[in-house]
C-alpha cells in the first residue's frame, strides 16, 4: 500500500506540473450563495458541509490556497471570501480538496468531461485511478419526500454515489467488487490475482480497487 501511495503522489505531481501555475487576483463572479435557497430541505446540499482548503483550475490558470465547498445538488464550487460564498467566473477544469498540506495522499481531486452510463460532461466526479483503466467517483445530492406525523410531507438531502470506469474511452457504470473489476483486467488477469494474493486485497472498498487499478495502469 505504501508503495502504492508513492507512485500514486509522485502520479500526481508530474500532472501538476503540466499546468501553469499562477495566482489569480480576483476570482468574483457577483453571484453568491443564497443561504435561503434551501430553507425548506434538512439536512445540507454541500459534499462536505464546512470550508476545506484548497486549489481550481480554471481556463485561465490555478487558485491556490482557497477555502472551498461544493453543492453536490447542483454541482457547483464556492469559495470563501470575507465569509461570503462566491462562484467562480471562469470556467472550472478541476478542483482539489487539500485536507493536509504535509500529506497530500489525502487529496482529493475532482474533474469533469466524462459522459456515459448516465453521466453528463458538466457534471464533477471524484479521481480514484486514471490510465489505460480510470475509475471515478460520483457524488451528488438528491432531495427526498417523506410522511411524517404532525409534519405532513418532509424534504431531504439524500447522498448517492456511483462508481464510474473509463475504458479504450468508453466510461461505464460500475460497482466496488472483485468480480467486476477483475473483468476489466482480463489481458493481465494471472499478474493480478498474484498481487491480489501478496498483498491481501478483497477489492471490496473504493480504496482496494484504486490501488489494483494503480498497478494494473503500471504493467
Amino acid at each position: 500500500m505504501k508503495k502504492y501511495m508513492m507512485l500514486l503522489l509522485a502520479s500526481v505531481c508530474f500532472c501538476g506540473l503540466k499546468a501553469q501555475v499562477i495566482q489569480l487576483y480576483d476570482p468574483i463572479a457577483n453571484r453568491t450563495f443564497d443561504t435561503e435557497r434551501y430553507s425548506g430541505i434538512r439536512g445540507t446540499p454541500f459534499l462536505v458541509d464546512k470550508w476545506q482548503k484548497g486549489s481550481v483550475l480554471t481556463v485561465k490558470g490555478i487558485y491556490q490556497n482557497l477555502e472551498l465547498k461544493f453543492d453536490a445538488y447542483e454541482n457547483k464550487l464556492y469559495f470563501n471570501k470575507n465569509d461570503e460564498s462566491f462562484e467562480f467566473q471562469d470556467p472550472i477544469i478541476s478542483f482539489t480538496f487539500i485536507p493536509n498540506p504535509s500529506d497530500t495522499s489525502l487529496n482529493m481531486r475532482y474533474i469533469k468531461g466524462l459522459s456515459g452510463s448516465g453521466l453528463t460532461p458538466n457534471q464533477f466526479v471524484k479521481v480514484l485511478a486514471e490510465g489505460k483503466v480510470s475509475l471515478y467517483r460520483s457524488d451528488i445530492k438528491a432531495v427526498s419526500e417523506m410522511s411524517e406525523i404532525n409534519a405532513g410531507m418532509v424534504k431531504t438531502f439524500a447522498n448517492v454515489t456511483r462508481y464510474y470506469v473509463v475504458k479504450d474511452k468508453v466510461t461505464q457504470l460500475i460497482k466496488i467488487n472483485k468480480s467486476e473489476i477483475m473483468n476489466l483486467l482480463k489481458d493481465q488477469e494471472a499478474k493480478i490475482q498474484a498481487y491480489i494474493s501478496e498483498h491481501k486485497i478483497s477489492i471490496k472498498n473504493e480504496s482496494d480497487a484504486a490501488e489494483i487499478l494503480f498497478y494494473y495502469n503500471q504493467l
